[in-house]
């Protein structure tokens, strides 16, 4: 069994926790450290009983805590190659310690009770990645911040029980939004972030591999809604014959939330 944890999860902070019974991993430090505290806190934990911390990439809204965090604990942290690299220089500029060790795409490695891979996304990010997470005879796949589903992506996250998937944003929201133009050219190209028609789109195309489970992640507080998002899937599932009482799709809270999913 895993149980997911979304504590935050929106562009302007991200931190999931995961749990097998007894090890635990954070996924991501995007909020401050004291809302990092409040959000394991929500969930009965607290810092000392983490076995690691697996960073996807290094834009703020998924380390902004991190170097408090490791200023205050001695937590593993893991990253892939140049993330790493970047996460080490950071620290070291604040004169900071920190434990961090480098993994590679889609090589898996071993923390506890975990068996970890990870995989390329497309993000403009140095090295970013999403994750696939295995206990026992379970498997979860992480995958946000990515501007379009590559056959990468979309392998990790068909071999899962359980699907952690981008909804970022809606395209008339976004494109009638107070976005500046360059700022919504990066959203909306392959190395930015995932609409909910392609978010859509992939779901559809793993149910028909037989997935049912999902949580929709990462939507933007200023171009989506849970509702709006809701909408477009059931819609697309709905031109698909597909019967939208079958599936179970939630969807992350923007703000700190203490909800639990079993794997």
């Amino acid at each position: 069994m895993i149980n997911l944890h979304p504590l935050y999860s929106s562009s302007s902070g991200n931190s999931f926790h995961i749990d097998n019974g007894k090890d635990q991993l954070l996924i991501d430090a995007g909020v401050t450290y004291k809302a990092l505290s409040s959000g394991l806190k929500s969930i009965n934990q607290d810092f000392s009983k983490l076995s690691a911390i697996l960073i996807t990439h290094e834009h703020s809204d998924h380390i902004k805590g991190l170097p408090l965090l490791c200023r205050k604990n001695r937590i593993p942290i893991y990253a892939c190659g140049k993330t790493a690299d970047y996460l080490k220089q950071m620290l070291k500029e604040s004169n900071i310690t920190a434990d961090i060790y480098k993994v590679e795409y889609d090589k898996p490695f071993r923390i506890k009770d975990f068996e970890i891979t990870p995989f390329e996304i497309p993000h403009d990010a140095v090295m970013p990645c999403g994750y696939r997470i295995s206990s026992g005879n379970k498997t979860l796949t992480y995958a946000t911040d990515l501007g379009h589903v590559t056959s990468d992506v979309y392998e990790n996250l068909q071999v899962a029980n359980y699907c952690v998937l981008e909804a970022n944003y809606d395209t008339a929201m976004l494109d009638f939004g107070k976005y500046p133009f360059p700022l919504k050219r990066r959203i909306k190209s392959p190395m930015g972030h995932l609409s909910n028609d392609l978010s859509a789109a992939t779901i559809v195309k793993l149910i028909r591999h037989g997935q049912t489970d999902f949580l929709l992640a990462h939507l933007s507080e200023n171009n989506n809604t849970p509702f709006i998002a809701s909408n477009t899937i059931q819609s697309l599932l709905l031109q698909n014959d597909i019967d939208p009482n079958l599936v179970h799709i939630h969807f992350a809270s923007k703000s700190l939330s203490s909800e639990e999913y079993q794997i």
